[in-house]
């Protein structure tokens, strides 16, 4: 310019100034957005990543193979056995969690380490002078709960959930992924993970009390019922010196891919025996004297009848039948008890077949 005019340098400056507003708001623009996925990345919709923003779930190991057969033998005065004994499943690996003041929280998985939806995990909180507050979450789609927790000493009183088991549906327990069963107080915090387990001990202290009660156990259980022909002269009773042999042979594979068989024998002795700590599945059972005739198998008990696909199937067989393993009765996820796999005994009668 040649000659200086004050309205176009005032009109240029207003240029300049709407210029570098415009740069400026869409700089700002662009970090809010980025600020925005940053954050969305920090939730529990990605498997990626963690509620606090750490790498979320690890890939896993393969599961070890549950396979082969094998033998047991219960004594006339002996009353169980737990066909799995003291093996526990090898748990997943969990995402990395800090402990949070205030919070119990952490991951809910099955053995293979793919999250679930869904599972109930209550907290009970004891105050002082012996009143108690309880809370409760339920995990999210990656497996996360988060339960903010009252003053107070906490132990979780529930931690449930609801599968789909053999065309319909079953209320089972999960188990802590550390094994430990003691409280903590509230303002402290826990990292709780749980597992969804096909078989194992739960509470070691109650297996050592009750080694017979089947929900000691994440595994199923079949009870022998029957009667001794102590004087030879009922014929459809079990001879006193006679030996059972009962066979359970998987139909297909597990839940987790299980595909191990078991015989057992059992002295006749005094009545009733029981198998705990079946992985969890489909098996045909074979049930006859040892060394001779097939023996009547009728389904038993008070819960005999409550599952139209669950138990023993047909209801009565002779020498083979399928059997499904059935949970407690008309329990909810909210009510099944920690460290208990929920599953109660398929009660069977044997009877000699006249």
């Amino acid at each position: 310019m040649t000659s200086v005019d004050g309205t176009l340098i005032s009109e240029t400056a207003d240029l300049t100034l709407r210029a570098l507003l415009t740069i400026s708001h869409e700089m700002k623009f662009k970090q809010l957005f980025w600020a925005v996925l940053l954050l969305a990345g920090c939730t529990t919709t990605d498997p990626d990543v963690g509620p606090d923003g750490e790498q979320g779930w690890p890939d896993q190991p393969e599961l070890p193979v549950i396979g082969g057969s094998e033998t047991f033998s219960i004594g006339g005065d002996e009353y169980e056995v737990n066909v799995m004994g003291d093996k526990q499943p090898r748990s997943p690996k969990f995402p990395a969690l800090q402990v949070k003041k205030g919070f119990l929280r952490g991951y809910v998985a099955d053995l293979a380490g793919k999250p679930i939806q869904g599972a109930y995990i209550g907290a009970r909180v004891t105050l002082i002078g012996g009143s108690y507050s309880g809370a409760s979450a339920e995990s999210d789609e990656n497996g996360y709960y988060e339960i903010n927790l009252p003053i107070g000493a906490v132990h979780y009183y529930a931690t449930g959930y609801t599968i789909d088991y053999g065309g319909t549906r079953a209320v089972v327990g999960l188990t802590p992924a550390d094994d430990n069963t003691s409280g903590f107080a509230s303002e402290t915090g826990m990292v709780k993970n749980f597992v969804l387990q096909s078989f194992g001990v739960g509470n070691k202290d109650e297996v050592l009390q009750q080694p017979g009660n089947p929900s000691n156990y994440y595994g199923g259980a079949i009870s022998l019922d029957y009667q001794v022909d102590w004087d030879d002269n009922v014929p459809n009773y079990l001879p006193a010196d006679g030996e059972i042999e009962i066979e359970l042979i998987p139909e297909g594979k597990g839940f987790y891919g299980e595909t191990k068989s078991f015989k057992v024998y059992k002295k006749i002795g005094y009545a009733r025996a029981i198998i705990l700590n079946i992985p969890i599945g489909r098996y045909t059972m074979k049930a006859k004297l040892r060394g001779g005739e097939e023996l009547r198998m009728t389904a038993s008990g008070m819960y005999a009848n409550s599952y139209p696909k669950l138990g023993l199937k047909p209801e009565t067989a002779i020498g083979s039948a399928s059997v499904l393993f059935t949970p407690s009765w008309q329990v909810t996820p909210a009510m099944v008890t920690p460290h208990r796999g929920n599953w109660q005994a398929v009660v069977v009668r044997l009877e000699r077949v006249e």
